[in-house]
């Protein structure tokens, strides 16, 4: 039976922040899984170089209260590892993105991996993707420890933990996987096969100050005050959308792990179960006007959604915000992007509507329009 734990967590004061985390680790005996020569790898969501208080990678506050615990049990060989998309890695780009994110002060207390040689990893037996290729901080860990932030997301509708482990692909690597599974579904299938492969052994969610509206980074910024757990991953994220009171009909990646029979009833639920969110979460626009909070409700508009996406595709128009940075062009899959009299635009018959270039752009300049697909 899986354990889901859920804590209000106001803030990320450091002191008051490891006594939750160190709640969490106890609530699933995690100590005792753990020895001086276990191999912890420590997967945070670093998607971008920008500044906590943009809410859109984990608090380096919560990375050091989990450093600062596994360190109190006695574990000396931890990593921090990620690997953003986009046209990175090389060593020093990686160093500014720690930097950027407030994560440096970690490197007096944590290895900081800027090393992103990787090699295959078989995939479980049945999996449409036989193999997958990760970067070898990962494949080499004893013990991943998944330390996602909670967002909402245009293609999935949020991302917790499952979402949180495509990370764990060569940054190089991920438009190849967009241009392959363009649908949400299909991406998210791929996902919970991803994260069958990486089998983190604890996912601790950061859910203080969460993502809402069109994420993954550009929506707007709202205190929730929890913090949710749990060594079943699949189950959790499931967890989560169920407390929050978004429609799982909605949430692709969960929707995929039914679809594999990873999802059980029979789980208990631990710590500050009498939350109340209050009002709804926002989802983003492509999901907003289908969203419904009854299980009827859910489940007319997951099918209004289905009809929408075989009649509609997305694709990105950049706005004034827009400085040409290049770093859209430079992910897109499909070579889709391109500037013309100093301006972004896009070629609407190469581009998939992965929004690739929405989740990289570090200024909010893309705006999402829909278009009729041509069959």
């Amino acid at each position: 039976m899986s354990i889901h734990v859920i804590y209000r967590t106001e803030s990320y004061d450091r002191e008051e922040l490891y006594g939750i985390v160190k709640k969490h680790f106890e609530a699933h005996g995690i100590k005792n899984e753990l020895s001086e020569t276990t191999r912890v790898l420590i997967k945070p969501n670093l998607v971008t170089n920008k500044d906590a208080a943009f809410v859109v990678t984990t608090n380096p506050e919560l990375v050091f209260a989990v450093v600062r615990y596994l360190k109190s049990i006695g574990i000396k060989n931890i990593t921090l590892a990620d690997c953003p998309g986009g046209s990175l890695l090389l060593f020093s780009q990686m160093q500014e993105i720690y930097s950027d994110t407030g994560y440096s002060f970690l490197g007096e207390h944590v290895h900081m991996n800027t090393d992103f040689e990787s090699r295959d990893v078989e995939s479980p037996t049945g999996s449409v993707n036989k193999k997958f290729n990760i970067i070898n901080a990962v494949a080499d860990a004893d013990y991943v420890i998944n330390l996602p932030k909670l967002k909402t997301h245009n293609l999935t509708c949020i991302t917790a933990g499952v979402k949180n482990l495509f990370g764990c692909i060569p940054g190089l690597q991920k438009p190849a996987f967009h241009a392959k599974y363009p649908s949400a579904k299909d991406f998210s299938n791929m996902l919970v096969e991803l994260a069958q492969t990486v089998k983190p052994s604890f996912t601790l969610v950061d859910a203080v100050d969460i993502m809402e509206g069109n994420g993954p980074t550009n929506g707007k910024r709202r205190h929730l005050g929890l913090t949710f757990s749990s060594k079943d991953v699949f189950g959790l994220d499931a967890f989560i959308t169920e407390t929050l009171g978004i429609p799982q009909e909605s949430v692709a990646t969960v929707q995929a792990s039914k679809a594999k029979n990873l999802i059980s009833n029979d789980f208990a639920a631990q710590g500050d179960t009498n939350f109340v969110l209050g009002n709804p979460i926002l989802l983003p626009e492509s999901y907003r006007a289908k969203s419904g909070t009854d299980k009827l409700a859910a489940k007319i508009n997951s099918l209004f959604r289905k009809i929408g996406d075989a009649v509609f595709e997305s694709y990105p128009q950049m706005t004034e915000k827009c400085v040409l940075c290049r770093k859209c062009i430079l992910t897109c899959p499909k070579n889709a992007l391109k500037i013309e009299n100093g301006k972004i635009v896009v070629d609407k018959k190469r581009c998939i509507g992965c929004l690739c270039c929405d989740e990289v752009c570090p200024n909010a300049a893309v705006k999402i329009r829909k278009k009729i697909k041509k069959h």
